[in-house]
């Protein structure tokens, strides 16, 4: 029986019970692994993850192309924010793209000295927890959560997961954090479009006017994709890829 934990925050996360043969799986439905999968699902070779700004010009100016939010608004000097519906309307076949959040890409960059990392949001629920199955592992599910605080919908995820592969009857949970994610989702989930209308980082994205956006990241299983760390960036490794 492998084991399922939940780390509700990234601050949290130096904390893991889980130690020995595990996945980390970053979530951030609102909006960074939502718009990893769009980018894939549009074609994209590899997101590169990137912390900090800097960094995100260096690579715009070796001829990367670049993708950044803060505070949920675009980042001038990139040439995408951090909206998926709007990933979902370009070319990006064959395309590199470094990607820079407020909270995404700050969790992958605590993940990474584990080595095993992938990507999980509402919308590729179905592939990453089929992708997951056929791994054998334990897993950790580290939610993005908002400047390391408690999100209320990457919590949900964590519990559709959880459910997911709960069904499996290959995993056991291993904490309360994913008893209450679990919890939350299964309550929630016959009217998740009316319970997250309550999150605080969905009111912020509502200010912003980012209505398609807010659709999308709650429709489950729109991609197929499923973002697994290769070492430089993440990579698609769907078996529908072409």
């Amino acid at each position: 029986m492998r084991s399922f934990e939940v780390c509700l925050s990234p601050a949290l996360f130096e904390f893991r019970t889980t130690t020995e043969n595990y996945i980390v799986v970053v979530v951030d439905v609102l909006r960074a692994t939502t718009a990893f999968c769009a980018a894939f699902d549009s074609g994209a070779d590899r997101v590169i993850p990137v912390s900090g700004l800097a960094e995100l010009m260096e690579y715009k100016n070796k001829g990367f192309l670049t993708a950044a939010e803060r505070d949920g608004r675009k980042v001038d000097f990139a040439d995408f924010g951090n909206s998926p519906t709007f990933l979902l309307q370009q070319d990006l076949s064959g395309k590199e793209l470094a990607y820079s959040t407020t909270n995404g890409t700050q969790a992958v960059e605590k993940a990474m000295s584990c080595g095993n990392i992938a990507i999980a949001a509402f919308a590729n629920l179905q592939a990453i927890t089929v992708w997951l199955s056929e791994q054998q592992k334990n897993i950790i599910v580290l939610c993005s959560g908002w400047k390391n605080t408690f999100s209320f919908e990457d919590t949900l995820c964590a519990g559709a997961l959880a459910e997911s592969l709960k069904l499996s009857a290959e995993y056991a949970i291993s904490c309360d954090a994913a008893v209450a994610a679990l919890t939350l989702w299964q309550r929630a989930k016959n009217d998740l479009e009316t319970v997250v209308k309550t999150a605080s980082h969905y009111q912020r994205l509502l200010a912003l006017e980012q209505h398609a956006d807010l659709q999308h990241c709650f429709r489950l299983n729109s991609s197929q994709s499923v973002p697994v760390w290769d070492g430089r960036g993440f990579s698609d490794l769907s078996v529908n890829k072409d």
